[in-house]
């Protein structure tokens, strides 16, 4: 009876162990299929293809200074009155600035003036005597001309025998002086004459000498020179100046320069003009550009190092003085693609890359065998001169020999 019951059991549970075997041995091949499909699909590191230049660029360490830098000096001694601005204002070419003490300057001005109207007081008696020896000149002529008509008349006289000869002689003296005085009186008239050119000319010396006062009066107010920012304060109000004193300093910040050293074995790469790319530590987010704009006749004798001048453009106004730039000199030779040397298949003479298609959500992609003519290499990278543009993927390394066409799998190193 056990027996039967048993056998009952078993032929009951058999069936449903039959079935439970089926499901496993399908997914089991499931399995397999997919890791066969997994297995034929190749996986490969990508990169993008970039713009650059296998020179190496050279960066150097100097600090900004504005383009312009001007001392305001004081040329004449005075108390200083006032002083207008501080530093970091800005200012106007022309604008004033500060004021100087002139009461000397202004005595200065004066006692020259009145020098002046002396001047033009004998300047006025000069041509009054002038006019006075015009006056006896003409007087002179006239006597001159009697004289000599009362001689000619008595000589004729005398040779008809009316008056003594003697008598004749004596009105020829006093044409013969009278003529003298005529000489006289010319004389005395080119004499005045020259005292008036002489008055004229210290008359304009002295006008002279006024307008040299009054240029120095106007020294006591001090105006910018250039338009910028005041960028140091030496003296206060209430200083007394002395000619050649520094008052303040001015800054041309619409530029601004930086002197960099740069080593004898990098000056054959920099030429004038070259375009240089500019970074501020104060600005780190920031790049700017320059050019060179002087470099330097002589060399340190000591370092073997050159000064090189750099100007980089400041419209904003945010570049400051005295900040550390690092200025990287960018090679004039014209950028090309640059792929690592990895990327490049050589067959039969003829170079090739395998560029990357449309990237899928799925990280696969298909490849395509490029051509490509190669340029230069070095440190690991070679230059593409014709085949490929800035920015194509192409693959640098895959874990099998690629064919046309084939689809691959990017790895998570690739972009």
């Amino acid at each position: 009876m056990m027996r039967s019951w048993l056998f009952l059991v078993i032929s009951a549970l058999l069936p449903l162990t039959g079935c439970s075997f089926l499901p496993q041995q399908q997914t089991s091949a499931q399995t397999q299929q997919n890791n066969s499909l997994e297995n034929t699909i190749t996986n490969v590191d990508v990169e993008t293809a970039d713009l650059g230049s296998l020179k190496p660029e050279i960066e150097y360490i100097g600090t900004t200074a504005p383009v312009h830098q001007v001392s305001v000096r004081s040329q004449v001694e005075g108390r200083l009155l006032s002083l207008s601005v501080d530093v970091g204002d800005s200012v106007r070419q022309g604008q004033i600035i500060a004021r100087l003490d002139d009461n000397l300057l202004a005595v200065a001005v004066n006692r020259e003036q009145a020098e002046l109207a002396t001047l033009e007081s004998e300047l006025a008696r000069a041509k009054i005597q002038v006019k006075n020896a015009q006056i006896q000149l003409e007087e002179a002529i006239v006597q001159l001309e009697q004289a000599e008509n009362d001689a000619t008349r008595y000589v004729e006289l005398a040779k008809t025998g009316l008056i003594a000869q003697q008598q004749a002689e004596s009105f020829q003296t006093a044409a013969k002086v009278a003529q003298k005085a005529v000489l006289s009186a010319r004389e005395e008239v080119n004499i005045e004459k020259q005292a008036i050119t002489a008055a004229i000319g210290r008359i304009a010396a002295q006008k002279a000498a006024i307008a040299e006062q009054q240029q120095r009066q106007t020294f006591s107010t001090l105006t910018a020179p250039i338009d910028g920012v005041v960028t140091t304060k030496t003296k206060e109000p209430g200083n007394l100046i002395q000619p050649g004193e520094e008052v303040l300093q001015i800054g041309d910040f619409s530029r601004v320069k930086v002197i960099v050293p740069v080593s004898e074995l990098d000056l054959g790469s920099i030429n004038l003009g070259q375009e240089v790319r500019v970074k501020l530590d104060a600005f780190a987010a920031d790049h700017f550009s320059g050019r060179v704009t002087s470099i330097a006749p002589l060399a340190d004798s000591t370092a073997r190092q050159i000064s090189v001048e750099v100007i980089v453009a400041n419209p904003n106004r945010q570049i400051k003085g005295g900040l550390l730039a690092r200025v990287t000199f960018l090679s004039a030779r014209q950028q090309r693609v640059l792929v690592p040397e990895s990327a490049i298949i050589e067959e039969n003479g003829t170079n090739y890359v395998f560029v990357v298609n449309e990237v899928k959500e799925t990280r696969q992609a298909s490849v395509k065998k490029q051509p490509v003519q190669l340029g230069d290499r070095a440190n690991g990278r070679v230059e593409i001169t014709k085949g490929i543009q800035p920015g194509t993927k192409l693959v640098v390394l895959s874990s099998k020999p690629l064919s046309d066409g084939e689809n691959v799998s990017l790895s998570i190193l690739s972009p």
